[in-house]
């Protein structure tokens, strides 16, 4: 995966942040930021009750690179990024938890759980998710630019901090795999509590990548 040198923050907008849409895109132009991320999640959820179980949590088996299978929760997060105009950091928030996401697979790692019909079967991360982004341009039109930018880039949004003046920022709809492990420990006796801080690829840049198959076993 294509990496940048920009980590994640723990985003600094609260609750009741106000935050000003782009006219077009819905039925008000201006929201609480606690709305929004309601609104971005009830955008993915709407795909289907088998994408709501994920996001929820589900039960299932996770294989990475260089490792073996690993039984756990499995969770499709649903992520606004945040650019802030005049910053460099890009700011992650996971909507359903409002916390910065933690514990991310990797685009090549492969999934399985029996109980979800989006990965019944084992299936790559990133072919997951490329398709649950195809997935929700077409039941939430409203939310197309934010997950494919058009040539002009992520749409802009201004929000007002409680005290503070009016700022821009490029906004887009991220979704991303996390896996919990069942095991406390690894092989090494290592603790798993340390979440996996996986650079971000920068708002504007489109990363694309080839599937991989399942290794022999």
């Amino acid at each position: 995966m294509t990496q940048s040198q920009t980590r994640t923050q723990t985003c600094i907008l609260s609750n009741d942040t106000l935050i000003k849409l782009p006219t077009h895109k819905f039925y008000r132009q201006t929201f609480l930021f606690e709305e929004l991320l309601s609104i971005l999640l009830w955008a993915v959820t709407r795909i289907s009750y088998d994408v709501k179980c994920l996001i929820d949590g589900s039960r299932g088996m996770a294989i990475q690179p260089s490792g073996g299978w690993d039984r756990g929760t499995i969770r499709l997060l649903t992520i606004a990024t945040l650019q802030i105009r005049g910053e460099e950091r890009v700011q992650q928030i996971d909507c359903l938890t409002k916390q910065i996401p933690t514990y991310l697979l990797p685009d090549s790692a492969v999934i399985q759980t029996d109980t979800n019909l989006i990965c019944r079967e084992p299936r790559q991360v990133n072919g997951i998710l490329k398709e649950l982004k195809e997935e929700v341009q077409i039941a939430c039109a409203e939310m197309t630019d934010f997950v494919k930018p058009t040539r002009l880039g992520y749409p802009t949004i201004e929000f007002l901090e409680p005290g503070k003046e009016w700022r821009q920022a490029q906004m887009r709809l991220d979704m991303d795999m996390s896996f919990v492990s069942d095991r406390a420990y690894d092989e090494n006796g290592q603790p798993r509590d340390a979440a996996i801080a996986r650079d971000m690829t920068p708002l504007g840049e489109m990363y694309i990548s080839p599937l991989q198959s399942l290794p022999p076993q």
